[in-house]
């Protein structure tokens, strides 16, 4: 009998084992990397620079797009990061050329910058597959994708072919230059060219569905809901409206009908990645009944470039290179957990010596229990305060934990533009939501500045 209480008790034991190896089996993980902007005159004509460099690093400078060490290092470092965790595949998100008039560059040029980069993927990774998506910054002339085959299309296809592995997604990348596939555990990828939504594409512009993106997306995702499947959204060009300046970035028809889309199949879309910003940002989209449902995130840039806008006096904050790993679930998709690296570039440029180094851990650094949209969620409500220690990791992390002046503090203004991201992709609430939050800080200053002068009045009746 006692012999059969501890048989029974071993079973039970190499039972709940498998258990959770069955459990662990299901998880996997994912790159995803954007903006490499890769300036070839780095150190000689420095096209890219928004500024005069004096002392050239070796990993780059904070005013310029990034030179061939840093961008062989950031592979380097992507390849160390899945050591113990190999990567399910890698989204690359885009804008691999540098910041420079289309009087310096040709087709030529940025068919070989692609082709470059493509091969530098292949070879750190020779067995992950890749699923590329142009930038704004890949076409030439800069911005201007056509809604229809040209040669640029027909040139890139050749290059990632073997990771699109599909003849009939082939017709579609050489229409429009998008494309779905599906990973090796079922999740589709939903590739998008969101460039051709963009505000600086007048080639679009009144157009009603360029290359037929918005109808194909219905019928894939149409599609995908009736197959149960799960899909994952990648493009360059993300919706929303982004700070600093509160922009919205495509044409108001094309982004109110993605967004359509997107709200009319988020009970299959279980994540969006996307670039084009260069900072560490996300947004989650609610439903009429204020649920959260769709989470949207744009990963910072391997490019440290800060941008000049001299006709608005604006210019853009210091930043450090990074990418980022995302662990989910291979049957579900459910999006688990988000580590975020950075290189630390001051430090690599006096090391001589590349320093990489983790921003933070998603679940333990924001104490969510994943990155679902409900999560995210929970993230945001506590980050409603200014000055509290949620935003105040956000504000750095946002920077990829760039300790350089230009970053500062954020304030009372700061925050709302930041804050109202997150939560409005509609330009319209976006912008009710910064001028309640400004107003309500205008409010709250005000009644002290009012107390402040009431008791100095009352201390001068006193003396």
């Amino acid at each position: 009998m006692e012999r059969a209480h501890l048989l029974f008790v071993l079973l039970l034991v190499v039972s709940a084992e498998l258990q959770v190896k069955c459990v662990q089996a299901k998880e996997g993980w994912f790159l995803h990397v954007t903006d490499f902007h890769w300036d070839y005159t780095y150190g000689s004509q420095d096209w890219s620079c928004n500024d005069n460099v004096s002392n050239h690093g070796l990993y780059g400078d904070y005013w310029c797009d990034s030179p061939w060490n840093l961008i062989t290092s950031a592979v380097e470092a992507m390849r160390n990061a899945t050591e113990g965790r190999d990567a399910d595949f890698i989204l690359w998100t885009g804008d691999n050329v540098l910041h420079v008039g289309d009087d310096k560059v040709n087709i030529d040029i940025h068919d070989q910058i692609l082709g470059n980069l493509t091969q530098l993927l292949r070879t750190h990774f020779p067995t992950v597959p890749v699923y590329a998506t142009y930038g704004n910054h890949d076409y030439y002339p800069h911005d201007q994708f056509p809604p229809h085959n040209n040669e640029l299309y027909n040139r890139t296809l050749e290059q990632w072919k073997s990771w699109i592995n599909d003849v009939q997604q082939e017709d579609n990348f050489r229409k429009g230059g998008y494309y779905t596939v599906k990973t090796t555990s079922g999740i589709r990828i939903l590739a998008l060219n969101t460039n051709l939504y963009y505000t600086s594409d007048k080639v679009t512009a009144g157009l009603t569905d360029p290359a037929d993106q918005f109808s194909w997306m219905e019928n894939v995702l149409a599609s995908s809901n009736a197959s149960n499947e799960k899909v994952i959204v990648t493009g360059h060009v993300p919706p929303g409206m982004a700070p600093p300046l509160g922009t919205r970035w495509m044409y108001e028809d094309f982004h109110q009908k993605l967004n359509s889309i997107l709200y009319k199949y988020s009970n299959i879309i279980i994540g969006m990645h996307f670039g084009h910003e260069h900072n560490d940002n996300f947004r989650v989209f609610y439903d009429e009944q204020d649920k959260p449902v769709l989470g949207l995130f744009m990963a910072p840039s391997v490019t440290p470039w800060r941008f000049k806008i001299p006709s608005l006096g604006v210019t853009g904050k210091a930043h450090n290179p990074g990418f980022r790993m995302i662990r989910y679930d291979q049957s579900t998709g459910r999006h688990l957990d988000l580590i975020q690296y950075f290189m630390d570039l001051p430090e690599s440029n006096r090391m001589q010596a590349p320093v990489w180094k983790t921003g933070y851990t998603a679940t333990s650094d924001m104490s969510i229990p994943d990155i679902t949209p409900a999560s995210m969620d929970l993230f945001v409500k506590r980050m409603a305060d200014p000055n509290g220690a949620d935003f105040k990791k956000f504000y750095s992390w946002r920077f990829s934990s760039a300790e350089h002046p230009s970053v500062g503090v954020c304030d009372q203004s700061c925050h709302a533009i930041i804050h109202c991201n997150f939560i409005h992709s509609s330009k319209k609430k976006y912008d009710q939501c910064v001028n309640l939050l400004t107003s309500n800080a205008t409010s709250i200053f005000l009644m002290w500045f009012y107390m402040f002068l009431v008791v100095v009045a009352c201390f001068m009746n006193i003396l």
